[in-house]
């Protein structure tokens, strides 16, 4: 606005407090912004030892007197003495004065003379850390010390009776500081609002650049302005990164949980602070970058190499004869060697800065996403081992500082590697999820910068922030929903900037707003082109070794998803600026956070469902890289051998076809193409022998299969369903309805037979004499892991030697079946308590067992985990036992989404043709939405889970 005052806050400071300095002056230009509708703010410093020649030109230009408000800090000392011809103390006439108390006594005596300036003074409580071997320094800072005390009991107490005549308030840390001179700055401050301005204080805008929040993503340094509600985790963290200095190892890990904003607390927390002169001791002059494993996953030296040559690094090398190969190879060498180039670089930029004698130079490497070291399976063990050693060369250089972001539980990881084990020793720091009050900064502060409303619910006498706020601080790991939220407010903001509870409620609350946006977002995209999720996640998603391992994201080149292809256009659909589920930058294309994993069903239960072959590609990733760099004579010993590798191989090609990632394609064929030839050479050399093995096998297996038939089939337990008519689908007013549900339709069927339990592990066995089952819990429990090409050599096998004709049941026939005359969701009604005591759901014992990866559950218990015995439940009412939940179930049909709206009325059978097969009745892990008698789920015919079996139907 024109003609707006300006108010200067002077702050005095001697140097052993220079990092608070720093701080105050952030306070001020903070409450600029804030306050620039009505007035701006001026710091004023004097730089007594600058770090950067051009500094102390700003010297001398106001004294305190002539400002508005003083701010003194003091700690241990007063500082040095002023020249005596200048300078001397306006009340007390003292000389020589130091610093600090001719600025005191110019800033009081102007006080009493004219009112002005307000005086504020922070005393900080910190132990003075002193080097007991220099006797002199020691004796230095005791006079310092006592020269404080006397400055404070002159000026603050009263000695007749020990009070205190003057206000002064006293820190402990440095971010209790920054909060407590905010609040008295701030009070100040609407002291001087006029009665026009008061009601106006959220009228000025102080971000221009788009919305204030990040969503999914997280702050980078250019969001610092919008940055809080982590003071006291910066200021931690800076605390332990000069501890390390200090102790000659400059290394820092920062640990939390997925989500907890460990990058943005490195990168728009403590990268400003480093940044600032002075605020780590003699540091003039910062470079910095950043970068991730992930993306340089193929050479992780190399990638490093080229973060510092950037232009925020060091970009000085590279005129000095390094390129990226060149560095590389020099970070490979030995300490001494390794950090040669980086020294020059940093002389040349100190020289570029003007530094003084005071200052020095420092270069601040960030390793954002650390545990990708581990989770990327084209990153081996030497790999791991180089990128750590040169690491470890540049954290103890003296010169660089190495900050790492990492998930905490991947935490164990360090052990595997004790070079990292030793570099992060005393290093670590934990980063907690926000206190409640620190919640309230993240979602208040950014919107007062972009001028934005909560609105208030008038009824309930609570504003829209309040509500998130305790929403947040009650979920744990709700940091990444919150961001996103507040975007999604904002981008559905009125026009008068209000962010309102219609928009909130609408989009699910905190807890379902990701899921339901992903969901909404998917939904809206053509059915040919959602059919490209399963393998954009296989792009994009990796799983670990091992039960219970999360699935974490991986960086992919967007070539990897061609132009015009449905995975392309699904990509595209996701980067768009209203969707942002996924981010592009020059590493190529990732998910915007790792929350849409845990929060977006239909991206979790595929990932579980795909589960056994991200493992099997992870090993086939570092099998291929190990052939890979093998030399000609090694390479035919590390190819996949015979039996389940080559097998797995061998499968995953062809489940996955284009999903393959080009090394491991070459790797699996050569190992196809070695079998062959071993094969070939055997009948070669054995032929006569060879032609009678198909005979004697044929006859051995094919008795054992008729003996396991004729075993079995009269055990096998079946309902009479008799004929009938009934509605198909679900109407659209039910509870979680999805679209495929839908026309509701009548359908009629002739009678038939259907199996009272699901397949089980002991039949199953018996005929095709192996037990694909995941969970091999006993016989009696139903088989799983199977295929619908599976399913038809089962029923092949009984057919071929029963008495009996066997299929598996119309997508029309098991849901009438499943109803049993019922017309709710479940056929025990719509209650989803009485779930436990007739189905084997996700319950509350589940959802305790596999905690943050399930999103909802039954609040019951059925007392399993797993799969259950079948028949363990009670049958609806056609006799039938677990026709929802424990497994799901093969049908015979096709997958057509609109096919509910063509369907005939008598006996459909399904679409003639299609990609898919149909599978219903939901498992032992699917959560309430999907438990129901209407709910379609489609895979293709080879697709196998551990959720998933098959019921006969006997004509």
């Amino acid at each position: 606005m024109a003609n707006q005052p300006t108010y200067r806050i002077f702050i005095s400071s001697p140097s052993d407090v220079n990092p608070e300095r720093l701080v105050a002056q952030r306070v001020v230009e903070r409450l600029d912004r804030e306050f620039a509708y009505h007035f701006r703010l001026e710091p004023v410093l004097w730089e007594r030892e600058p770090l950067i020649a051009t500094e102390h030109f700003q010297t001398m230009i106001v004294p305190p007197s002539q400002t508005d408000i003083v701010v003194v800090l003091l700690w241990s000392r007063l500082g040095s003495p002023l020249p005596q011809e200048h300078f001397r103390g306006a009340i007390t006439g003292k000389c020589p004065v130091t610093g600090t108390e001719w600025e005191f006594e110019d800033a009081v005596k102007a006080y009493r003379e004219g009112g002005k300036p307000d005086l504020l003074l922070y005393r900080k409580k910190a132990s003075i850390p002193s080097d007991l071997d220099d006797e002199a320094a020691v004796l230095l800072r005791l006079e310092q010390k006592r020269q404080v005390e006397e400055f404070v009991r002159q000026w603050f107490v009263d000695e007749a009776d020990g009070s205190f005549k003057a206000a002064s308030h006293v820190f402990e840390n440095i971010a209790g500081f920054e909060e407590m001179l905010e609040i008295h700055l701030r009070a100040l401050l609407k002291e001087r609002l006029t009665v026009r301005d008061t009601g106006s204080e959220v009228a000025g805008i102080r971000w221009h650049r788009g919305s204030p929040f990040r969503g999914l993503e997280s702050f980078d340094l250019e969001h610092k302005d919008v940055f809080f509600g982590r003071t006291q985790a910066r200021h931690e963290l800076r605390e332990v990164l000069k501890r390390r200095s200090a102790q000659g190892n400059a290394f820092v890990l920062v640990l939390g949980a997925s989500g907890s904003g460990k990058s943005s607390l490195i990168k728009a927390g403590l990268l400003p602070d480093l940044l600032l002169p002075g605020m780590m001791e003699r540091v003039g002059v910062c470079r910095y970058t950043v970068l991730r494993p992930g993306i340089v996953a193929d050479d992780l030296v190399g990638g490093l190499a080229k973060a510092l040559l950037t232009e925020t690094a060091l970009p000085e090398i590279a005129a000095e004869r390094w390129d990226e190969v060149a560095l590389a190879k020099q970070l490979r060498q030995e300490a001494d060697l390794a950090l040669m180039p980086i020294l020059k670089g940093l002389d040349l930029a100190g020289k570029a800065a003007q530094l003084t004698e005071h200052g020095e130079a420092r270069l601040a490497v960030i390793v954002d996403q650390f545990e990708e070291l581990f989770t990327q399976p084209g990153i081996g063990e030497e790999q791991r081992v180089e990128f750590v050693r040169v690491l470890a060369h540049l954290a103890k250089s003296g010169v660089v500082w190495v900050i790492a972001a990492m998930r905490s539980d991947f935490a164990h990881k360090l052990e595997t590697l004790p070079l990292l084990k030793e570099l992060t020793q005393e290093g670590e720091y934990h980063l907690f999820p926000p206190e409640e009050h620190e919640f309230g900064q993240v979602i208040e502060k950014p919107a007062q910068m972009a001028g934005l409303r909560f609105e208030t619910d008038e009824i309930r006498g609570i504003r829209l922030d309040e509500e998130i706020r305790r929403a947040a601080s009650s979920q744990p790991g709700s940091l990444p929903l919150l961001e996103f939220v507040l975007e999604q407010l904002w981008q559905q903001r009125t026009d008068e900037g209000v962010l309102t509870f219609a928009a909130y409620e609408r989009m699910g609350g905190l807890r379902g707003a990701l899921g339901r946006r992903a969901e909404e977002l998917f939904q809206a995209i053509p059915r040919e082109i959602g059919d490209a999720l399963p393998g954009a996640l296989r792009l994009l998603v990796t799983v670990g070794q091992g039960e219970g391992i999360d699935a974490t994201a991986r960086v992919v080149p967007i070539g990897r998803f061609p132009e015009g292809t449905a995975g392309r256009k699904l990509v595209e659909a996701f980067l768009a600026p209203e969707a942002r589920l996924l981010v592009a930058d020059e590493g190529g294309v990732r998910l915007a956070h790792e929350a849409l994993l845990t929060h977006w069903e239909r991206a979790r239960e595929q990932i579980e469902v795909d589960r056994k072959d991200y493992q099997v590609r992870g090993r086939l990733e570092l099998a291929a890289k190990r052939w890979q760099n093998a030399g000609k004579k090694e390479q035919d010993s590390l190819l996949l051998p015979p039996g389940v590798p080559l097998l797995e191989g061998k499968g995953l090609l062809e489940c996955w076809r284009q999903e393959i990632d080009p090394e491991i394609e070459t790797y699996i064929r050569a190992s196809l193409r070695a079998a062959k030839r071993r094969k070939a050479k055997r009948i070669a050399a054995g032929i006569g022998f060879a032609l009678l093995i198909p005979v004697v096998v044929g006859g051995y297996f094919g008795t054992r299969i008729y003996l396991g038939v004729r075993d079995i089939e009269p055990k096998l337990a079946f309902a009479p369903i008799p004929a009938g008519c009934f509605l198909m689908g679900s109407p659209e007013k039910e509870a979680d309805h999805y679209s495929n549900e839908s026309p509701q339709h009548e359908v009629c069927v002739k009678a038939f037979q259907l199996g009272k339990f699901e397949v089980t592990q002991g039949e199953w066995e018996k005929v095709m004499l192996r037990n694909p089952a995941s969970f091999k819990n006993g016989p009696e429990y139903p088989v799983e892991t199977v295929s619908w090409d599976d399913a038809q050599w089962f029923i092949r096998w009984l057919n071929l030697f029963g008495k009996h004709s066997y299929r598996l049941p119309t997508e029309a026939e098991w849901e009438y079946a499943a109803r049993a005359g019922s017309k709710t969701a479940h056929y025990w009604g719509d209650g989803e308590k009485e779930a436990c005591g007739f189905a084997n759901v996700m319950d509350q014992k589940g959802k305790g067992h596999y905690g943050k990866q399930i999103g909802s559950s039954f609040d019951c218990n059925d007392g399993y985990v797993q799969t259950a015995p079948v028949g363990k439940y009670q049958p609806n009412a056609f006799g039938l036992h677990d026709m929802l939940g424990n497994v799901t179930e093969w049908v015979q049909d096709w997958y057509d989404e609109a096919y509910y709206a063509k369907s005939p009325k008598d006996d459909p059978s399904g679409p003639e043709a299609g990609k898919n097969k149909v599978n219903r009745g939901g498992s032992w892990y699917y959560v309430p939405a999907r438990i129901r008698s209407a709910y379609r789920v489609n895979y293709g015919p080879d697709y196998r889970n551990n959720g998933v079996g098959l019921r006969l139907l006997r004509q």
